[in-house]
């Protein structure tokens, strides 16, 4: 982190001339939204703001971006006015280091205001880590969301992500980190290897990567290159829960229903679910409308449950479009509708990768969600 802190300093100083824990405040909240730690990125947000206030550039770009961010947004009281007037007060200081002086850190941001990949790229190629771990990802996410790539086409992209994950990692940077943890972990643009990436998630997880602490969690849940052991899998899901990491909120969620690691309570089970639903967490949401189906640790409501099972069907869960198929064929929270039922069962089998079910969808004119 030390040579990304010193380029940070810089930009800093040329902006806003802010102390060491101004510009710490800047690294964290940009880490922290990359790594979905919600409390740590709110936290950062509130110092970040601080220096806003006082008129610092930096903070005022800063926060003008994310603006737009709900839990930010909420957190701050910030205002669609306060983020114009915010963006209006530093926009050209951020424009001239990024093209004039070529800060790398410049370019990410100004990427993130005018959603433009390419100023994205050339932060990337300046070795920003934010840059390069958001720069891998929309690469890989392309690659695997385009039918028209070829597999040649995708590992020259993996491998060319995963060298940029791997850059900011050897930056001690956690998101690169955990990002080429992730890609040790799938075989993405490298040899699977668990060990490789156990080791890489441990490092992430002691500089406080929520994702990484959440994955240390499964490896012990399931037994993976260690030895399996329950209850230690508990305590890292409820670290990674703590920091609002929405699979460490449904992991632990698990762990309650089941007993697995810990006492069984399905209160406390249902009321995680309900946590990491609200985050949008698609797996959560299913989960979570199922205990509203069965009355599973929260008061019985069919018609919230649907409401769950259609919100993780949008995202394109299969079990969840199985549960509205079943609901369907039963009048459960909707009315009774064979034809609804084979839609949706047939959805569910499109998702899970039938290209003919896909197909029947198509020419019969449904949606695939």
């Amino acid at each position: 982190m030390k040579k990304v802190l010193i380029a940070f300093l810089a930009l800093v100083a040329l902006v806003s001339n802010a102390d060491d824990n101004s510009a710490n405040a800047i690294i964290t909240l940009l880490n922290s939204r990359a790594s979905g730690s919600v409390k740590t990125y709110v936290e950062a947000a509130k110092e970040v703001e601080k220096g806003a206030k006082a008129g610092k550039s930096l903070h005022q770009y800063v926060l003008g971006v994310f603006s737009g961010d709900r839990v930010l947004s909420e957190a701050l009281g910030l205002t669609k006015a306060d983020a114009e007037r915010y963006l209006s007060a530093s926009r050209e200081k951020i424009l001239d280091l990024a093209e004039q002086k070529g800060n790398a850190l410049a370019w990410y941001l100004l990427s993130i205001e005018k959603n433009d990949y390419s100023m994205l790229k050339r932060g990337a190629d300046g070795n920003n880590v934010q840059a390069l771990n958001a720069y891998g990802t929309y690469l890989l996410n392309e690659a695997i969301g385009s039918p028209s790539v070829s597999s040649n086409d995708f590992e020259k992209v993996a491998r060319q992500c995963f060298t940029m994950f791997g850059k900011a990692a050897a930056m001690k940077d956690a998101n690169g980190l955990f990002n080429i943890g992730t890609c040790y972990m799938r075989g993405i643009g490298c040899a699977k290897d668990m060990d490789l990436a156990l080791d890489a998630f441990r490092s992430s997880a002691e500089m406080g990567h929520p994702g990484a602490i959440n994955n240390l969690g499964g490896f012990y849940r399931d037994g993976v290159v260690v030895r399996k052991n329950p209850e230690l899998a508990v305590k890292w899901f409820e670290k990674s829960a703590a920091l609002g990491e929405s699979y460490g909120e449904l992991n632990l969620a698990l762990a309650y229903q089941r007993g697995d690691g810990v006492e069984r309570d399905l209160k406390k089970a249902g009321a995680l679910l309900a946590k990491s639903a609200a985050q949008g967490n698609i797996e959560a949401m299913a989960a979570y409308g199922t205990c509203l189906y069965k009355g599973e640790g929260v008061d019985k409501n069919d018609a919230e449950a649907i409401k769950w099972f259609r919100a993780s069907a949008r995202e394109g869960f299969a079990p969840a479009m199985e549960s509205l198929a079943y609901c369907y064929s039963k009048g459960i929270g909707v009315n009774k509708s064979d034809r609804d039922a084979l839609i949706w069962r047939i959805r569910a089998r499109a998702a899970s990768g039938d290209i003919n079910a896909a197909s029947w969808l198509k020419q019969n004119g449904h949606k695939l969600r």
